[in-house]
């Protein structure tokens, strides 16, 4: 892991540019000694209480003056860091925060690391692992739920659960090592059954946790959703009613499309990334024909595929080819220009189609009908089930992979528990399970992915 040596860092905790104030954060062990030497007010900082305020002006060792501030003293251990700290609230703008900035790094302070402020109240134990990720997540959230999920587990919801598992881990090998000390007469062993029966609670617990990623994972990093279909069938209709504004072109000649056109939304939190694709048909041209190959490829890209078809003459062998070539699991089809009079329901297009279609929709992009149908459609496609906790999800594929190899290390030792394996090969697998665990929370993460993780937040967080 990068070294977090004991000086004293300072870095700009605001986003560079105009605004009405700008922050100046330092932390460490001299952070009032430095600020004393840079601050003048009505008395020293290095004197004042915790979590107070003061008015003044900020001087380099010249004289000269750097900016008019407020000086907030946050003394130790109840600060983020843990550490003694100082926040100059400076003027808004890039020059006053970055005059303050370089005074202080002349009187001593060392300019932050990425996520060093973070990475500091992780090692001081203020903050596991999965808390300082959602830091991150809180900063980079892009709609409400999101930022609803991460402040949960920054409040510490995901770490309970996570909890919960490390203490019926430490339940599993309580039990085994029952088995190893059945010659003491302290220790009353339950046998095998008992050991599998807690092996099987903490694997019902991973499971809980695992059943609820593909929301979390969509909410924080969001989806890709491609609408494809023959041309004319309303394709770029339907994106703009979705978007709710004219974004794709529109006109009754088919093949108007020639390029991938991509645009964001919100659907019930969950940023989307709309791709409108051209028509797919034989090309009569190079440039149609490129369109088509894009449109495949974002198809094959894509968390959802929507497939529409024209409902008012309803299926043909051309709608067929490109069905032909979708994943049902990911596909929804949409029956357009419901209008003009619709030849097929919702149900008689999943089966006009063939195959084992689950998810359809008629609507009518032109008037709006249906649309919100199809958007519920699309979230239950994107989240896999309903949301529940919302701090309880998992968001970070890093999570998600490390479950997986403790729902899979814990069923090895099932499998050796139910073959008579003495206790101690079992006890191996359940130890490699806690340690994936712990590379979840922190205990066990190796040092070059905890660089990683720090090195995604901005300097100064």
């Amino acid at each position: 892991m990068r070294a977090s040596p004991g000086d004293t860092i300072v870095a700009i905790s605001t986003a560079v540019g105009p605004g009405a104030i700008a922050i100046v954060r330092l932390s460490g062990a001299r952070s009032l000694e430095i600020a004393d030497s840079v601050f003048r007010g009505s008395s020293n900082l290095s004197g004042a209480p915790s979590h107070s305020v003061h008015h003044g002006h900020v001087f380099d060792a010249d004289g000269r003056e750097a900016d008019e501030v407020l000086a907030t003293v946050l003394r130790s251990p109840s600060t983020y860091t843990t550490e003694d700290m100082v926040e100059f609230g400076c003027h808004g703008g890039a020059m006053p925060a970055r005059r303050v900035l370089e005074v202080c790094l002349d009187a001593g302070a060392r300019l932050a690391r990425r996520g060093e402020f973070t990475e500091r109240a992780f090692l001081s134990g203020r903050l596991d692992l999965v808390q300082a990720e959602a830091v991150a997540d809180v900063v980079g959230a892009k709609t409400r739920r999101g930022l609803e999920i991460a402040l949960g587990q920054l409040e510490g919801g995901l770490s309970g659960r996570l909890w919960k598992l490390r203490t019926s881990l430490l339940d599993v090998r309580a039990e085994i090592e029952a088995q190893v000390d059945v010659g003491s007469d302290e220790v009353q062993p339950g046998g095998p059954d008992v050991v599998l029966a807690a092996i099987a609670t903490s694997r019902g617990l991973v499971a809980e946790l695992l059943s609820r990623c593909e929301l979390g994972i969509a909410v924080r990093d969001g989806i890709s959703v491609a609408i494809v279909g023959r041309p004319n069938v309303g394709k770029s209709s339907l994106m703009n009613a979705l978007l709710m504004r004219d974004r794709s072109i529109v006109t009754p000649l088919p093949g108007t499309t020639r390029d991938a056109i991509e645009e964001f939304l919100h659907l019930e939190g969950v940023p989307v990334r709309l791709i409108d694709t051209a028509g797919w048909r034989d090309a009569t041209d190079e440039a149609e024909q490129a369109g088509v190959e894009r449109a495949r490829a974002a198809a094959a890209g894509a968390a959802i595929v929507v497939l529409v078809v024209d409902a008012s003459t309803g299926v043909g062998s051309a709608d067929d080819m490109i069905a032909s070539e979708l994943e049902p699991a990911r596909t929804v089809i949409v029956g357009n220009k419901i209008d003009l009079g619709a030849k097929l329901g919702s149900d008689e297009l999943a089966g006009a189609l063939g195959g084992s279609w689950s998810c359809a929709a008629c609507v009518s992009a032109k008037e709006g009908e249906g649309l919100d149908e199809l958007r519920g459609l699309l979230v239950t496609a994107a989240l896999g089930s309903p949301p529940g906790d919302e701090e309880a999800h998992l968001t970070n594929v890093r999570h998600v992979v490390a479950l997986k190899v403790v729902d899979a290390t814990l069923a090895r030792a099932a499998q050796l528990t139910l073959d008579g394996a003495p206790p101690e090969v079992v006890a191996v697998e359940v130890a490699d399970a806690a340690a994936a665990l712990g590379e979840v929370t922190g205990e066990t993460t190796p040092e070059d992915v905890l660089e990683r993780i720090f090195e995604r937040f901005c300097v100064g967080k």
